[in-house]
């Protein structure tokens, strides 16, 4: 039987918990399974993944520069978000075998635009760790308020994208987070709808509510994109084969529980499609490939992309470890105008720090949310 996800509640409890152990933060690990739900802007890694795997068959390189869309190396930050950040007393985190790349979902559904500073529908840091052997994902809750460099009081993290492009969004969570993240990839909804075609569907175990959910949700897209074949709705409940726009809406629902219950749907079917990719034939490799790297758009190089896949094989052998920011304890949620969170993220960058790089480091305390925990 499927598991019941648990909405999180309207307002978090005041008091931190301060004698967590590492399993205990982060016990968000899920194994490999063939059942597990697709991560929206999971396509990233099942790219580089392809990438690898190509690699030792030739044509890397053509593949590659042919399809990837190469964010231009000159953009810079706009006014008024080009501002000077303060200087920090502590540098910041840096161990080397651990890369992290900011990763968004956005959801353009204008035909004639191939624009990708929209409002982030997904925010994710992806971390190959070949020091402890692992891939890990962070997923960043879209609601949550920050400060913006260059804007007046705070506004919500999914917004940064939207202001100043996948640049902004990167400076966002690099202050916001204390982190140092310098490379990005973006892939819009309609990509990922073409990759999971691609590599022949994946299977998911759709619950009585999320059917009715994804039906409704899929007769609107049907509608949308009406010059598009329309996907027919789910008959049944249960694990079953769902196709690329079966699977996006699925993972876009959110109305019957909550944001952070649709961060986890996200994150599920990642293994089904990375285990799907990798099963494929040769062929079949070389069309995904060629579909998946099309869909996205990045400031990572050709060899950094074929380096970081090489890398990630060998670390699929472990199941991926997973965190969702905020972290209980460490935010509370509050509705009026608009439904945001209001986080303590001085006392998370320290957990964070740990399930990133295994350790922590001194760093300068950020400025404090008003209104969230410990303010």
């Amino acid at each position: 039987m499927k598991n019941n996800r648990s909405s999180a509640p309207m307002i978090e409890p005041e008091n931190k918990p301060v004698s967590q152990t590492t399993d205990r933060v982060y016990s968000r690990t899920h194994p490999a399974s063939p059942g597990k739900r697709a991560l929206k802007v999971g396509l990233i890694l099942i790219s580089l993944i392809l990438v690898a795997i190509l690699a030792l068959g030739g044509g890397l390189w053509i593949l590659v520069s042919q399809n990837v869309r190469t964010f231009d190396a000159s953009e810079t930050l706009k006014e008024p978000y080009d501002t000077a950040s303060d200087p920090l007393e502590h540098p910041l985190p840096e161990v080397k075998g651990i890369t992290n790349i900011l990763l968004l979902g956005v959801d353009n559904r204008d035909a004639a635009s191939d624009s990708i500073a929209e409002r982030s529908d997904s925010m994710m840091i992806l971390t190959v760790d070949s020091v402890h052997g692992q891939i890990k994902l962070t997923s960043l809750q879209r609601d949550m308020s920050v400060y913006i460099p260059g804007k007046k009081g705070t506004d919500k993290i999914n917004a940064a994208n939207a202001l100043g492009g996948p640049l902004l969004a990167m400076r966002v969570v690099s202050e916001t987070l204390r982190l140092d993240i310098q490379k990005f990839v973006v892939v819009n909804m309609a990509g990922l709808e073409k990759i999971i075609d691609a590599a022949g569907g994946v299977t998911l175990d759709v619950s009585d509510k999320e059917l009715k959910a994804v039906n409704e949700e899929l007769a609107m897209v049907n509608k949308t994109f009406p010059d598009t074949e329309p996907s027919p709705a789910l008959e049944q409940p249960g694990i079953q084969l769902l196709n690329g726009r079966q699977a996006v809406t699925y993972a876009r629902i959110r109305k019957i529980d909550s944001d952070y219950a649709r961060m986890e749907r996200q994150r599920e079917v990642l293994q089904a499609l990375a285990e799907a990719a990798l099963k494929a034939g040769p062929q079949a490799k070389i069309d995904l490939a060629h579909v998946g790297l099309s869909q996205i758009t990045t400031n990572l190089t050709t060899r950094e992309m074929f380096l970081l896949g090489l890398r990630s094989l060998p670390l699929l052998t472990k199941p991926i470890a997973q965190l969702q920011i905020p972290i209980e304890g460490y935010y509370k949620n509050v509705s009026g105008e608009v439904w945001k969170s209001l986080c303590d993220f001085n006392g998370m960058i320290p957990l964070l720090q740990d399930f990133i790089y295994g350790q922590t480091f001194p760093f300068d305390p950020v400025k404090e949310i008003e209104g969230a925990p410990g303010s």
